[in-house]
């Protein structure tokens, strides 16, 4: 035996030169999927079919956006009229853009654009899967309340045109018949409705909807995007997306308009608060100037004066020097006195504080600007938060801090003036001493006048502010200059090229994510590949699938079958794996498990041997489930079981196979209750050294392997061993103990044939796409087919996809 195995194990160098284990290419790879092209095809066409549906039905949006110039108050590139405002108000506003986005999406700004464009008024024309809009549709459809009894309630209004009248619906099978101009009472108030019926499609569906301002803002708001093109500028382009171009269009340039308009009356609040407040000193000045004018006039008339100055015109210049600017300093204790009780006034509170008017004190100023700027944050912020919120409290806090520190810089500015004014009047004092001998009406006249110049001047000096700020208000711009007019750009959605090229994706993902999922889930042996990744024991033949279920030899003499010659090619390399000094070789053929082949195998193997001359006989060892005898018609006769027990004689059990030459069969008897035992009985060795003098070629059909040990057992008196393993049936965590069996030689020269071989197909044997090269030529061309099958062009392409 020795001998033997050295010339067994050279040879097998010479199998594994003939069936080298199969590499995974590309070219497998793609053929794997394009078995499966009738699924790929139908499942694109489903998913572009899908895709043409959403297109067809889905509403086109439009993008329509306009860039517009936000000017930076901080910088003073605004242009002259800004200056202008500056430089008269003392109004500063700080351009921030994320402030100036969140008030352009206002809903309060938004809604002054639906009340401009009257946009809660909506027509539409139903088709017969959507319903597209008609925008300013005045001319076909119009509608208008005349009551309305809820103004937050949506109202929703179908207008049917049947024929060559229109009718309106009520509800299912419910319909009035309306004129041009009519007034319709509906549960929300009366409506009166103007159409053309000329211009209205017949048979069609019309709606006029309405909702209220805020819905239609809120609306807008969702379909609204603002952002800030580069970091280094301060242009904003604001982007809407609505069924209707022209209409996005329109709100943009609305946006604008209002923005721009909000944006004026922000800046002309403090120059409107100041002019109001001069025109209330002005109507006190003029009545104080007509009583001291009246007072004049009667001292004149009563003591006949005309002209007293010139008594003393040199000490009088001088006394005139200190009366002017006692003068001046008293206009200086009015202005304070003025501001000071405009801010303690309580009503006053949170309004605007006038300009300081003429004030020279630059403290004073600067409060009075951060003041009305807090003032100005403070009304901004309430449009949008509550007044609880700590936001304005804290503003009111900041508020009333620069407002005490107001009066306290006026009472100090008082008191320094008061000073001064004390030095100046103590100087003017000495100086009317000298004046002494001046009659009594030269001072009256003086004081008369002097009172009469000082309203004169405050009252000139409020005219000219006042026309100040009326020029102010006349020039004030807005902050924002649109770049161009809105422009429409092209359809956003659906994106029929994104659609498409998704749907293409997904269907075509689709059929692969099915492949995937059944390789992954297919435990069994499919391709010649997973054998040879496994086990390192020989290839030895394969043998293909048929169809035919009840035949049994299916090799005969003149047999040409693809079987037949597999199992010829079998029998050759079995010689390989033998070598040529066993003389009558002993062949175990055995499996895994039951239902792979083996009594098939067997039986065909014998046969192969026996159409070559040589004398063979299969012993039916597998006597836990015996089929080979019971296949045969031989189901009474006497078997190795009767010999074990001395029943019967070892000449007498070898019966001949009809219709087949040099072939045997040795049944096996009546089913024993221990098997294993049996086998290892020493006349079992007997009995196989008789059979090796009377047959060339014995064949043992045994148990499986994987489930008993008679396998093992009978394997002492074997020569080689033929172990099968059927595709799609073995499972793959078997042939890791197969290499076991190999690797350890617990069975003598292992050499693997693999059962119901698919060579086409998604199952191919050799691998996805070998079979359409292989099987053909091997099937059709040399006509090696099973029984009568007629190959056509149908049986073709069925062969090329079947599972």
């Amino acid at each position: 035996m020795t001998s033997n195995n050295l010339v067994v194990t050279q040879n097998k160098n010479v199998l594994q030169d003939v069936a080298p284990p199969a590499r995974v290419s590309g070219k497998e790879i793609v053929y794997k999927y394009i078995v499966f092209l009738p699924l790929f095809i139908v499942s694109i066409s489903i998913a572009l079919a899908v895709a043409y549906i959403n297109i067809r039905y889905k509403i086109p949006i439009y993008n329509s956006t306009i860039s517009i110039l936000i000017k930076d108050d901080k910088s003073g590139k605004g242009g002259g009229d800004d200056l202008i405002l500056e430089n008269l108000t003392s109004y500063k506003k700080k351009t921030n853009l994320s402030n100036e986005v969140e008030l352009i999406k206002s809903v309060s700004m938004l809604s002054r654009v639906v009340n401009m464009l009257n946009l809660n008024w909506q027509y539409f024309n139903e088709g017969n899967v959507k319903k597209t809009e008609i925008y300013k549709g005045s001319s076909k459809l119009r509608g208008t309340w005349i009551e309305l009894l809820d103004s937050s309630a949506s109202a929703n209004v179908i207008l049917v045109k049947r024929l060559n009248s229109v009718y309106i619906e009520f509800g299912p099978n419910r319909y009035k018949k309306v004129l041009n101009g009519d007034i319709v009472d509906f549960p929300f108030g009366k409506m009166r409705i103007f159409f053309d019926v000329n211009e209205m499609n017949k048979d069609s569906k019309y709606y006029i909807t309405y909702q209220p301002t805020n819905n239609v803002a809120g609306i807008i708001v969702g379909a609204l995007s603002i952002k800030q093109l580069s970091k280094e500028t301060t242009i904003l382009k604001i982007g809407i997306d609505l069924e209707v171009p022209q209409k996005g269009r329109d709100i943009l340039n609305a946006l604008v308009n209002v923005y721009n308009n909000v944006n004026v009356e922000d800046k002309n609040r403090i120059v409107e608060n100041t002019i109001r407040f001069i025109d209330e000193r002005l109507t006190v000045l003029s009545d104080d100037l007509s009583s001291i004018e009246g007072q004049l006039q009667d001292f004149k008339q009563k003591h006949g004066i005309i002209d007293i100055e010139t008594q003393s015109a040199a000490e009088f210049t001088r006394v005139n020097g200190y009366e002017t600017q006692i003068s001046e300093n008293e206009v200086q204790e009015e202005m304070i006195s003025l501001v000071k009780d405009y801010v303690l006034k309580p009503q006053s509170k949170y309004t605007l504080v006038p300009s300081t008017l003429g004030l020279q004190d630059l403290t004073l100023t600067a409060l009075v600007t951060e003041f009305n700027d807090l003032q100005l944050k403070r009304e901004e912020k309430l449009k949008s938060i509550p007044l609880q919120n700590p936001i304005i409290k804290t503003l009111e806090n900041q508020i009333e801090k620069v407002r005490k520190s107001i009066l306290e810089d006026i009472t100090n500015l008082e008191k320094r003036v008061k000073l001064v004014q004390k030095g100046t009047k103590n100087t003017y004092g000495l100086a009317l001493e000298k004046l002494k001998a001046y009659p009594l009406l030269q001072r009256e006249l003086l004081e008369i006048l002097r009172q009469q110049g000082i309203k004169e001047k405050l009252y000139l000096f409020l005219l000219q502010k006042r026309e100040e700020s009326e020029i102010t208000r006349a020039s004030t711009i807005g902050n924002s200059l649109p770049i161009d007019p809105a422009v429409s750009g092209g359809q956003v959605s659906p994106d029929v090229s994104g659609i498409y090229k998704n749907s293409l994706i997904i269907g075509f993902l689709i059929p692969v994510l099915f492949i995937y999922l059944i390789d992954l889930l297919n435990d069994k042996i499919v391709v010649r590949n997973d054998i040879a990744r496994a086990t390192s024991a020989p290839i030895i033949g394969e043998v293909a699938h048929h169809s035919s279920q009840n035949r049994v030899l299916v090799v005969s003499n003149k047999d040409r079958s693809v079987l037949a010659e597999q199992f010829r090619i079998l029998r050759t390399n079995i010689g390989f794996l033998l070598g040529p000094n066993i003389k009558s070789p002993v062949l175990l053929v055995t499996s895994s498990i039951a239902g792979e082949g083996k009594t098939f195998c067997s039986m065909n193997l014998a046969a192969v041997f026996g159409i070559a001359g040589k004398k063979t006989v299969i012993l039916e060892l597998d006597l836990r489930k015996p089929k080979i005898a019971k296949s045969l018609g031989m189901i009474n006769e006497k078997g190795i079981t009767h010999f074990m027990s001395g029943q019967v004689s070892a000449e007498s059990l070898p019966i001949p196979i009809p219709n087949t030459d040099n072939l045997y069969i040795v049944p096996a008897g009546i089913i024993p209750p221990n098997p294993s035992e049996m086998i290892m009985d020493v006349r079992m060795n007997e009995f196989i050294t008789y059979l090796k003098t009377r047959f060339e070629v014995i064949i043992i059909d045994s148990a499986p392997v994987g489930l008993v040990s008679d396998s093992k057992i009978i394997a002492q008196l074997a020569d080689a061993t033929v172990y099968i393993v059927r595709q799609r049936y073995t499972v793959k965590k078997q042939l890791p103990f197969i290499n076991e069996l190999y690797t350890q030689s617990l069975l003598p020269n292992i050499g693997i044939l693999v059962n119901d071989v698919k060579i086409g197909g998604v199952n191919s044997y050799y691998g996805y796409g070998y079979g359409y090269g292989y099987g053909y030529s091997y099937n059709y061309s040399y006509n090696y087919r099973y029984g009568n099958d007629k190959v056509t062009p149908w049986s073709k392409l069925k062969s090329l996809f079947k599972i």
